[in-house]
């Protein structure tokens, strides 16, 4: 009985260290899997990082009418600022004005010490939303009117978002027709139209 016991017992015991160097070579491939996987990833995504990066050199002297071109994130948008300047001083000096308080709002934006922004939930994800209280933005907003302050408000999400730490305005495709990021699939499509229609004229000059 004893015998017929220990006999069982050693059975157990060859059949988990069966069972444990079979489940160690799985775990051994898989992470040989991961490894690989991990490489191709790493590659994968420097391959997408140098075509971004050409598509950022080779869109930068596109025409301001091309719907797909470089937008500089967390660079204000001087418009709103001529706009409120013409209104305000009058027709000799205010666009100088408008340069003027743009650069300083630049640069107001590029303070690593002032950072205007609450802490908020949405989708059980916690986002930065831009604070209206904050004193500089409340003074900016009764000052200069609502267009000024809305395009203050987009920079500094911008920057927020895409260069909290350095602050400064940096490249990024964008689709200007639809207000939004472009991927490198549409904005390689594009230049490659742009390419085939500049061709075309060359080839049939009138």
């Amino acid at each position: 009985m004893v015998k017929q016991k220990l006999y069982e017992k050693e059975e157990e015991i060859i059949t988990m260290k069966k069972y444990l160097k079979a489940t160690a070579d799985e775990l051994q491939d898989i992470e040989y899997l991961n490894n690989t996987l991990l490489v191709k990833e790493r590659t994968s995504t420097d391959e997408l990082q140098e075509v971004r990066n050409e598509l950022l050199s080779g869109l930068t002297d596109f025409s301001w009418r091309s719907s797909i071109r470089i937008k500089k994130m967390g660079e204000l948008d001087p418009k709103p600022f001529q706009v409120a300047c013409k209104e305000k001083f009058s027709s000799e000096n205010w666009d100088i004005k408008s340069v003027e308080l743009c650069s300083l709002w630049q640069e107001n934006i590029k303070d690593p010490h002032w950072h205007p922004f609450n802490k908020i939930w949405i989708n059980g994800k916690l986002h930065d939303e831009v604070d209206a209280a904050d004193p500089k933005l409340k003074e900016l907003r009764d000052v200069w009117g609502e267009q000024v302050y809305e395009t203050v408000c987009v920079a500094l999400s911008e920057i927020n978002e895409y260069n909290p730490s350095g602050r400064y305005a940096v490249p990024e495709l964008w689709n200007f027709k639809e207000g939004r990021k472009s991927s490198l699939k549409e904005a390689v499509e594009y230049l490659l139209k742009q390419l085939k229609f500049f061709k075309s004229r060359s080839k049939h000059p009138r």
